[in-house]
């Protein structure tokens, strides 16, 4: 008996009726062969780039870049001992590349220094024609203005303060570098004697330029309260700075109720967003707990209420795109209140095209239109509005019709028009003051968001009856071009 190994599937010289074929010098069943030979499927694994250039990176902030790992054969491959040379590391990823596909290993660039770097990093695999694998690292420090976040004071004693009264102090927070410094979040633990008027997110501090964050303190018991303030920004070397509060000593052997949030993700605009509240618990075990939700942050425009706020699952309905930010305090039965608990999340279109309009006075009914290129004002199928809401415009399927999905009567909006799978087109949206009841003049805003993502927003002042031409989206290009013309009095006010 003779045996031959093949160690490449894609090479074999024979057919293999198995992932083990062995032959013994006779026909068996679908094979031939007259020597004895076993054929085994390998992994076939290649990693691109070959050369993963980080080019000019300002010292002390970290760039990611990624590096594939691609197989092409016909079983899994394994990586292992995987070897980097600073100021390169890996990130999190996969050790196991299924048959013909790949994965992704994040590399991430830290110069310290303004001086060139090149370094590689290597992997292991179980592919005999490519037993390690190896890609070579390059990037270089240099100078770009850098923010350098000061707070002060790092801790705020209160005092003696006796239950039932407010006494307040204030930091500062600060940027002692020359880039910009952003506030990512701010996050709250300890007790919730301590509030602090403000939020420091959302918002850029220049280069020497602070601002006073107002802490409030009203102790509901004697025994003292502690509260930590974690800041997180964009700080390169100190990321994360915390501020403490102290009131009436600090009650440091007290253990405050802890509120516990479930943040919803894949929101949409008008979604129903249920905020999970019921992991929250007291480890005093003080409870039942009394729940407290607030809705703090939402986007410009928006109408949306959050509803049964005092139990522990509340409910907001997402009229429009854009960031919502909703707190959560729960109080043990001893009436000791938790610091807040933030979540924060945001609403992202699902439609390809999505189209919103607001506007200023609590009122009027203002309308939005939708039209194709073929379309006049008011006239059917072709301009999507209150009396048309949903035509039928195109020949491959109700994908590419336009649907108008909020039609808000009396003041502010939003009214959206959606498109899922948008035929390739120029549209016109058109904005028309319809009746005032009672308003006068306001300023209307349309929002454009293309692909997910918002493209553009455009404003104009309007008076009854009044049309307003706000812009056009190229498609598929995924354009959007605001005009310049001023509004004009309606042509029609109802479809034809």
């Amino acid at each position: 008996m003779t045996l031959s190994h093949s160690p490449h599937a894609g090479r074999l010289a024979a057919p293999a009726c198995a992932l083990f074929t062995l032959t013994l010098g006779v026909n068996g069943a679908g094979c031939t062969g007259s020597d004895t030979e076993i054929n085994k499927v390998y992994p076939s694994v290649a990693l691109a780039p070959e050369v993963l250039s980080f080019g000019d990176s300002p010292v002390d902030y970290s760039t990611e870049l990624v590096l594939t790992v691609i197989n092409i054969g016909n079983v899994e491959a394994n990586l292992s001992d995987f070897v980097f040379g600073a100021p390169f590391t890996l990130g999190e990823h996969e050790t196991v590349v299924p048959a013909n596909e790949q994965i992704s290993i994040p590399i991430s660039f830290l110069p310290t220094t303004y001086e060139s770097y090149a370094a590689s990093v290597s992997m292991t695999t179980d592919d005999p024609d490519h037993p390690t694998l190896i890609a070579t690292l390059t990037g270089t420090g240099v100078y770009a203005p850098t923010p350098d976040i000061c707070v002060a004071p790092l801790a705020l004693d209160f005092g003696a303060v006796t239950p039932g009264s407010v006494s307040t102090r204030y930091f500062t927070i600060g940027n002692c570098g020359d880039g910009p410094l952003n506030v990512a979040s701010m996050e709250q633990a300890g007790s919730g004697a301590f509030s602090v008027i403000g939020d420091p997110t959302g918002f850029t501090l220049a280069g020497d330029q602070e601002v006073n964050m107002i802490v409030n303190y009203a102790p509901v018991v004697s025994t003292g309260d502690t509260q930590t303030i974690t800041l997180n920004s964009d700080d390169p070397d100190e990321p994360v700075t915390t501020v403490t509060l102290i009131g009436n000593g600090g009650g440091a052997e007290f253990s405050y109720p802890v509120p516990e949030v479930v943040c919803p993700t894949d929101v949409a605009p008008r979604d129903t967003v249920t905020l999970d509240g019921t992991a929250s618990y007291d480890p005093e075990g003080n409870e039942p707990l009394t729940y407290a939700w607030l809705l703090i942050d939402t986007p410009t425009g928006s109408q949306a209420e959050l509803s049964n706020t005092s139990n522990a699952t509340a409910y907001l309905a997402t009229d429009i795109a854009g960031d919502y930010a909703v707190q959560l305090m729960v109080i043990n039965s001893i009436g000791v209140p938790s610091a807040p608990k933030t979540c924060a999340f945001t609403a992202v279109p699902e439609e390809n095209i999505h189209v919103e309009l607001t506007w200023s006075t609590g009122s009027a009914d203002v309308d939005l239109h939708l039209l194709n290129s073929s379309g006049q004002f008011y006239v059917m199928p072709d301009d999507c509005n209150w009396c048309n809401q949903g035509p039928n415009w195109g020949t491959s399927g109700a994908g590419d019709d336009p649907s108008l999905d909020i039609d808000d009567r009396f003041g502010y909006g939003p009214e959206n028009t959606n498109i899922d799978s948008p035929a390739d087109d120029t549209y016109s949206i058109k904005v028309h003051y319809f009746t005032d009841n009672g308003d006068t003049s306001l300023t209307a805003t349309v929002k454009v968001y293309l692909y997910g993502d918002l493209a553009g927003e455009a404003s104009a002042a309007m008076t009854r009856d009044e049309v307003w031409d706000a812009g056009l989206i190229q498609w598929p290009d995924g354009l959007y071009q605001m005009e310049s013309s001023d509004p004009y009095e309606a042509p029609r006010r109802t479809c034809q």
